[in-house]
């Protein structure tokens, strides 16, 4: 019989050199052991006690405490990681580089060098930390190093984004295009004057070059000190390690060198915010990178508290974050919820009761052998290589930033499940279409998506469309659009024979809807809303539909609190639960999400509220799938035991108790 998984909780910490040590490691070992964290990570270097690159003689005294802490930890049972807080810097933060450190910096495209981070592309910085690092391993020997998320080319204080122009990396770019450009001449034809495709090319693959090579420089530096430690990875959100052209399965196959690959994806929110915002960010940023790491890696994702106090971060919203982290499949969850200056544990926060509370239920859940290719719903088409797509905008270097990221978020808060795909072509789904996500398909590829599929898409990628000569995918002629509050539409009202909670004439503000598409269709497009002046004329369709399509005709690259108006939410759920094919969820209420996945002969349904109501019963509308039982897993035992429910046509009661700030894991059977 397999043994079971334990949800693997892992606390990150400082222990500070003879900083009353003993009676701070004595407090963690209590701690873990009452609330079951089986796992501390120690920094070296981080943030309040950073002296910018470590020599290995600053290093010692960190080391030997860790060592000492190392020991009572393990007689305990508990493992050790070693978490680094640089490898080659996340900012200067006022540091400079040491004596004998010549390190080549990085470069802005406007020339601005930074004082201390160095560019991976330096020997002289490798050399150094090589060095640095088989120190560390070898004195130490942690279970797992962690590369820390300064491992970007983005994101470095003062530095604009855009990577590095250093005199290192503009001889790769122009090794790559065969030329001699100044950085002033490579820039103004990357975004400056134009935007020319070979040069955008060239950075991109000079980018993704350089950190799969580091990845492999800190891979085989690991591997070849024979001591089994493995290697971790912190990523941050998708949307930024896109413009470095990040290859992510070589990214963790060069750091794991034949061992298990492993990633701290960051979650959302240093600070408690309002749990509807927070999941809509939950959704664009973990959820969509998920799918672009290799399966099988160990995903322990990142639960931050900073400024670490209740006030920044309170216990409920705490447990909320880590239940409502299993749509990821994760194996266990990362803890920096205890701040940097080596203060230790503060029981006081109660967060340890919070997480012991649910610990039983996320033991169940993972055990259930979920997995996240087997997500089933609306289709999120998402590319690691986006930006090698993109159509930038002269002047505007953040025009090359994807700008997709919004609308399956938006989809899935209205209570639809979503599935992130990487696959180009599909037959007989739910295909999501927003923004600049048209440019990841070719021709045929859209052609082949209409044609096979139904559609949802937002006014922007209808603008695109339109643009690349395919409005007759969706049999639109034109379009024009009008800037939200600064135009003349006033109202979108539903059309004649449309009826929303039992009412005719429904009407929605538009203000804080989106700038408005005004889209000229042929006659065979049906308007389910118009869009109305303040002196009440028609100046266009609303949410139009088609056989294969429905169109939203508003720009969504917001949280637009406008577009959850009954209105606009009942036609799109109407049309989305006719037209689908296929294991749909609709749960009815913005803000209950729900996660499908297929799972050996049964349908396993996560359900997170992110709303503060709590409720009686658990209600859904599930089309295509055919349910004689439902389990539920326990939320105080973790056991699997027989729901209780009712069945009316595709709306299912299930008589279980619904808390806000939390999730349910049903079963299908």
């Amino acid at each position: 019989m397999m043994k079971k998984k334990a949800f693997e909780n892992i606390l990150r910490l400082q222990i500070v050199p003879n900083l009353y040590e003993e009676e701070r490691v004595t407090g963690i070992i209590d701690y873990c052991l009452k609330y079951g964290f089986q796992h501390v990570m120690l920094f070296i270097n981080a943030e309040d006690y950073f002296v910018g690159h470590m020599t290995i003689e600053e290093a010692k005294p960190w080391v030997a405490a860790i060592l000492r802490t190392k020991k009572r930890l393990i007689e305990n049972g508990i493992k050790v990681s070693l978490n680094p807080w640089i490898e080659f810097g996340h900012l200067d933060r006022g540091r400079k580089l040491k004596e004998g450190q010549n390190f080549t910096t990085m470069v802005d495209y406007d020339g601005t060098e930074c004082e201390l981070v160095a560019c991976p592309l330096c020997e002289n910085w490798r050399a150094y930390y090589k060095e640095f690092y088989e120190y560390l391993i070898r004195e130490i020997e942690p279970d797992t190093i962690w590369v820390e998320d300064d491992f970007r080319l983005h994101n470095h204080g003062d530095l604009k984004y855009g990577g590095c122009f250093c005199k290192l990396h503009m001889q790769r770019y122009n090794e790559k295009l065969g030329t001699q450009y100044t950085r002033e001449e490579f820039t103004d034809l990357l975004f400056r004057k134009t935007c020319d495709e070979r040069v955008r090319d060239a950075w991109l693959d000079v980018s993704r070059e350089t950190m799969t090579d580091l990845a492999e420089f800190l891979g085989k530096t690991v591997k070849g000190l024979g001591l089994n430690t493995k290697v971790g990875l912190m990523s941050s959100a998708q949307i930024r390690h896109s413009m470095e052209a990040r290859d992510w399965y070589a990214v963790h196959k060069n750091l794991a060198q034949g061992g298990e690959m492993i990633n701290r994806l960051h979650l959302p929110c240093y600070q408690e915010i309002c749990a509807k915002d927070y999941y809509i960010f939950f959704n664009m940023f973990p959820y969509v990178c998920r799918s672009y790491i290799p399966k099988e890696t160990i995903v322990l994702p990142e639960l931050e508290n900073s400024a670490f106090s209740t006030f920044s971060k309170d216990a409920r919203f705490l447990r909320f974050q880590v239940e409502s982290a299993i749509p990821l499949c994760i194996d266990g969850m990362t803890y920096d919820i205890y701040d940097f200056c080596g203060n230790g544990i503060n029981e006081g926060f109660g967060y340890g009761e919070a997480l012991s509370e649910i610990m039983p239920y996320l033991n169940s859940v993972i055990n259930l052998g979920i997995e996240y290719d087997k997500a089933e719903g609306i289709i999120i088409p998402a590319d690691p290589n986006e930006v090698y797509n993109r159509k930038a905008d002269v002047g505007n270097f953040m025009s090359y930033s994807p700008d997709e990221y919004y609308f399956g978020p938006y989809l899935a808060s209205v209570g639809f499940n979503t599935k992130v795909s990487t696959a180009k072509a599909f037959r007989g789904k739910l295909v999501s279409l927003c923004n600049s996500a048209v440019y990841n398909f070719t021709k045929e590829q859209l052609e082949a998506l209409f044609k096979d599929n139904y559609v949802i898409m937002d006014g922007s990628a209808a603008i695109r469309l339109i643009q690349l000569g395919l409005g007759e995918l969706f049999h639109a002629k034109s379009y024009k659009e009008h800037w939200e509050e600064k135009d003349v539409h006033a109202y979108e009202q539903a059309a004649d024979g449309v009826e929303v909670n039992g009412k005719k004439g429904i009407r929605a503000a538009v203000r804080r809807a989106g700038h408005y598409v005004e889209i000229e269709y042929d006659s065979s497009v049906v308007a389910k809303s118009y869009v109305y002046d303040y002196h009440g004329n028609v100046m266009g369709y609303g949410s139009a539909e088609g056989k294969n399509f429905f169109v939203i005709p508003y720009i969504i690259t917001d949280i637009l609190y406008e577009q959850y108006n009954d209105l606009r939410t009942s036609m799109l759920r109407d049309f989305v639960c006719r037209k689908a094919q296929e294991t749909l969820v609709s749960t009815q209420v913005s803000g209950v999400y729900a996660y499908v996945f297929d799972n050996a002969n049964e349908k396993a349904l996560m359900l997170v509220n992110t709303t503060v109501g709590s409720f009686n019963s658990i209600k859904f509308r599930l089309m295509n799938q055919d349910v004689k039982e439902i389990y539920v897993i326990d939320k105080q035992s973790g056991e699997q035991r027989k729901a209780e429910f009712t069945k009316c046509g595709d709306e299912i009661t299930v008589f279980e108790k619904f808390e806000y700030l939390s999730t349910q894991t049903l079963l299908l059977k």
